[in-house]
């Protein structure tokens, strides 16, 4: 098996929203069925994930990502998006029984078509796009690594959550408090940026 070399990342908070010109991309879930992980159905918005199998940041927030779909079930579309493309399906559903995560729409991005469409950087990031396809937030989920190797004891500021409310009632998502931490997501051959 091969291990993927983890790198410890930083996304800066000012990252700017756009427009997401692939809203209607589609990608099979983890059993074949065809999802739209930008467009949610309706007005409701659509939340992205990125995370990968191996990033201990990733897999320490996990709890939080669970809770956050709970929370907002009905409200918000939630997808886990993994993002490294040589994950084979016997690891990848090994991560999903270790996480619990069976309640969460997952796809595995192999081609890196969602990354490239909100321009992820970093796992775990969250990506939040309204039904208009604009990308009203990303970043940080909270603050549980305020930095690298560091976590809190106690999360204080949840900047996902406060997104997620602010687009809920109608108003625009704060820009995340904090920096974006955890591992890069590999660049594949022939990627560009925005």
């Amino acid at each position: 098996m091969k291990t993927a070399l983890l790198i410890l990342a930083l996304l800066p908070a000012s990252a700017k929203p756009a427009r997401v010109a692939e809203a209607g991309l589609a990608l099979p879930n983890l059993h074949g069925h065809a999802l739209t992980p930008l467009h949610a159905k309706g007005k409701q918005p659509a939340v992205l994930f990125f995370i990968t199998h191996d990033c201990p940041v990733a897999n320490k927030m996990m709890p939080e990502m669970r809770r956050i779909a709970k929370d907002f079930s009905g409200k918000a579309q939630f997808t886990l998006v993994y993002t490294d493309p040589e994950l084979d399906l016997k690891m990848l559903a090994k991560h999903q029984t270790d996480f619990t995560l069976a309640q969460i729409n997952s796809v595995h991005d192999r081609k890196h078509q969602l990354v490239r469409a909100v321009e992820a950087t970093v796992t775990p990031e969250a990506v939040v796009v309204l039904a208009n396809g604009v990308i009203a937030y990303r970043g940080r989920i909270n603050n549980f690594y305020e930095d690298f190797g560091k976590p809190r004891r106690v999360v204080t500021q949840h900047d996902l959550r406060i997104a997620l409310k602010a687009v809920l009632a109608g108003q625009p998502a704060p820009k995340p408090r904090g920096d974006c931490i955890g591992c890069f997501i590999p660049k594949l051959s022939g990627y560009k940026s925005k």
